[in-house]
C-alpha cells in the first residue's frame, strides 16, 4: 500500500502546524527509501547531504569508537534524524542503521533549504529540535558520569519500558526488540557487565525473563529506582 506523503509528514513533529500548501511542496521532493534490517543508513564522519523521516521498522543512532559502541537512541515510526545536515554541518557526527526492515522518507539538503529560507516557524522548529536533542545528549554525559553500571542499567531499562512496555502477567514486558549486546550498546558498557547486572536485578526480584523470547519484564520499579543515584 502506497504511503501518503502529505499525511506522514503532517504527524512529523517537525512539520507539525505547517500549512497544506508547504507540507505538499515539501512532499513533492520527498523520496522513499527501504533499508534492510542490520543495514547501514549513514555512518559517522561521512558527509551529511539529508534529513530522514521514518516510515516503519526502527532505526538506532550511534557511534564506535575501536571495538566499542554507544547507542544514543532507538527511533520509531514518526521519528526524524539527520536535521544537522540542514543546517550545513558537513559532516555526520553519528552512524544509523535500521534495526528492523525500514521505510524511510528522504529530503536532500539542497531541496528543503529554500523551505528553511522562505519559512521563519519552519526553520525555528529544526533549531529547537537541535536544541532539545543537545539537552538529551547532556543528561546522556551526566548520566555516564556520575551512574555507575548498575544505575545506568536501571535508568536505561526504566526509560525503555516507558517507552516499549506492554502489560505483562507479571508486570511490565519491554517490548522493544533489542538484544543484550545492544542494550549494552544503549547503556555504555560491556555486555558481558550487562549481564551481570540483570543477573543481580533477577535475584532481587526487580526483573523477570520473558520464556522463550529472553524479554525483560519489570517487576518493581521501585527497586531499581533505588539502584539509581539521586
Amino acid at each position: 500500500m502506497k504511503t501518503d506523503k502529505n499525511a506522514l509528514l503532517s504527524r512529523v513533529s517537525l512539520f507539525q502546524g505547517l500549512s497544506g500548501s508547504l507540507l505538499k511542496k515539501i512532499s513533492s521532493f520527498a523520496k522513499f527509501h527501504i533499508f534492510r534490517r542490520g543495514e547501514g543508513i549513514f555512518s559517522e564522519a561521512s558527509s551529511g547531504e539529508c534529513l530522514y523521516v521514518l516510515v516503519s521498522g526502527r532505526v538506532k543512532i550511534y557511534a564506535s569508537a575501536g571495538s566499542r559502541t554507544k547507542t544514543f537512541a532507538l527511533l520509531d515510526p514518526g521519528d526524524f534524524f539527520g536535521e544537522m545536515a540542514l543546517l550545513g554541518q558537513p559532516i555526520r557526527s553519528a552512524s544509523a542503521r535500521a534495526l528492523l526492515d525500514s521505510e524511510l522518507l528522504v529530503l536532500e539538503r539542497k531541496d528543503f533549504h529554500k523551505f528553511l529560507r522562505d519559512d521563519a516557524a519552519l526553520a525555528m522548529t529544526v533549531l529547537r529540535t537541535v536544541c532539545d536533542r543537545l539537552r538529551r545528549a547532556d543528561k546522556e554525559i551526566e548520566m555516564l558520569s556520575f551512574q555507575n553500571v548498575v544505575g545506568r542499567t536501571a535508568v536505561t531499562l526504566l526509560d525503555l519500558e516507558a517507552k516499549y512496555g506492554k502489560p505483562a502477567s507479571k508486570g511490565s514486558l519491554i517490548d522493544a526488540g533489542i538484544t543484550q549486546q545492544e542494550l549494552a550498546d544503549l547503556i555504555g558498557t560491556a555486555r558481558e557487565m550487562v549481564t551481570r547486572v540483570l543477573t543481580k536485578f533477577r535475584t532481587a526480584n526487580s526483573i523477570a525473563f520473558e520464556k522463550p523470547s529472553g524479554k525483560i519484564i519489570i517487576l518493581n520499579r521501585e527497586k531499581l529506582k533505588n539502584c539509581i543515584y539521586q
